[in-house]
């Protein structure tokens, strides 16, 4: 059985997964976050899914009712089941009207009721197959093994010593809009990576296609430990492709959600601004930098990823609509909100709201729309930290500036700043 969870929490996202997993060990679970992937689009595949789990409270702009209301009709759809944390009659009456199969608060929720959901959900998908409703072939498996069919490229394709470049297929770990991302095995040194994989030929609009190979000579520009390692990119007959490091120990994200020591907050937006250093020096502007963006790998070092909108401070053409926004609302900075033109200050901007989220697990802005976040980000007052890490307020105060000539110039200039503070602020202590 194959089950999707769509959550903000990674979190909750594994604790269902394990309680899941205990009863079913032999189903395949996929963790989707909304913040960080965005909301599918058209190409997204939901027919491999049996079942579909998903939050009333998404941490965007959207409820997971308004998902239910816009993707209900597209093929393949599985039977939903709606969690919330808050729930109430009139949010599971609504849910029921938007097309969930059940619903459920997230406080009762124990492993025999999940399960017990999950089965009955199973049951309508069998029944609506039987129906006619459904149609049934496994689009995952016949996808996939074409995908990787070309992945092992041509004979011609070999490596400077002559040893053949291909890929072996794993599993799938997500999907976008465009794009679907396989955890792989490089055949010719069987390591483990990540290949992201666009279908050229579904893709309508070329900006899709322009930004994806944008998003491999941006990360092949840069040589840092504190950015994603790139391999190679390139096109099959119908694809275009993106191998890049696997990292095994999730993303800032998760961390947050744990909670994050001042001393490790310190450490990690230090190496946050070397990564931001790194690629700045490329004239590189990264654009979404987010904590699901920053990833660690075993030894615990961690890396700026997902470079899918960034662009060159020296490129001319825009591959978005004139005054569209591409950002998370949530750390999006005030000229980019506005549809401006961003510099290296702008990700500065998005490295403090990580670092105030870091020092007080919350964070500096919170709405409960799109449009009224990006109000807080342009209008609102700079907020305070609390007490026990006020030494760090300056930083604060610089990073999250309306006016970007009133920020640090340059991450270099951040770096300095964040030393000397911090010097100060252990000598207190």
């Amino acid at each position: 059985m194959k089950l999707i969870i769509i959550d903000d929490s990674k979190e909750y996202m594994s604790l269902v997964r394990r309680m899941l997993a205990r009863e079913m060990p032999d189903i395949e679970v996929t963790e989707y976050d909304p913040e960080q992937q965005g909301e599918p689009g058209a190409e997204f595949d939901w027919s491999i899914y049996d079942v579909l789990i998903i939050d009333y409270q998404l941490g965007t702009a959207s409820t997971g009712i308004d998902w239910l209301t816009r993707y209900r009709h597209a093929p393949g759809f599985p039977p939903a089941i709606m969690m919330t944390a808050e729930g109430d009659e009139y949010v599971a009456a609504r849910a029921i009207k938007g097309g969930a199969h059940d619903f459920i608060k997230k406080s009762d929720i124990t492993p025999e009721r999940l399960l017990g959901l999950v089965r009955d959900a199973v049951r309508e998908r069998d029944a609506q197959r039987a129906d006619g409703e459904v149609t049934t072939p496994n689009l995952k498996l016949e996808r996939d093994a074409f995908i990787f069919r070309e992945m092992r490229l041509p004979h011609d394709r070999r490596t400077p010593d002559g040893r053949r470049i291909g890929y072996k297929f794993v599993r799938l770990i997500g999907q976008g809009a465009t794009s679907r991302v396989y955890l792989a095995e490089r055949a010719q040194e069987r390591s483990t990576l990540v290949l992201k994989v666009i279908d050229v030929a579904s893709i309508k609009e070329p900006q899709v296609l322009q930004r994806f190979v944008r998003e491999a000579e941006l990360v092949a520009a840069v040589n840092s430990p504190y950015v994603v390692k790139f391999l190679e990119h390139g096109f099959t007959e119908n694809y275009g492709f993106i191998a890049m490091e696997f990292f095994t120990r999730g993303d800032l994200k998760q961390r947050i959600e744990h909670g994050v020591s001042v001393s490790d907050a310190v450490n990690y937006i230090l190496h946050i601004a070397y990564g931001l250093r790194a690629i700045h020096e490329l004239g590189i502007v990264h654009r979404d930098l987010k904590p699901g963006n920053i990833m660690f790998r075993s030894d615990d070092s961690l890396a700026l990823a997902d470079f899918g909108i960034s662009k060159r401070l020296d490129e001319t053409s825009e591959l978005t609509k004139a005054g569209s926004v591409l950002g998370t609302p949530n750390y999006i900075s005030p000229e980019q909100a506005l549809g401006l033109k961003v510099d290296q200050r702008s990700d500065l901007y998005s490295a403090g709201v990580i670092f105030f989220e870091m020092l007080t697990g919350r964070k500096p802005f919170r709405a409960e729309s799109a449009a009224a976040l990006v109000y807080q980000h342009v209008h609102a007052d700079i907020p305070q930290l609390p007490d026990a890490v006020r030494d760090f307020q300056p930083i604060i105060d610089i990073l999250l500036a309306k006016d970007p000539a009133q920020r640090f110039n340059s991450a270099d200039d951040f770096i300095d700043a964040l030393r000397s503070i911090n010097r100060a602020h252990q000598t207190q202590r």
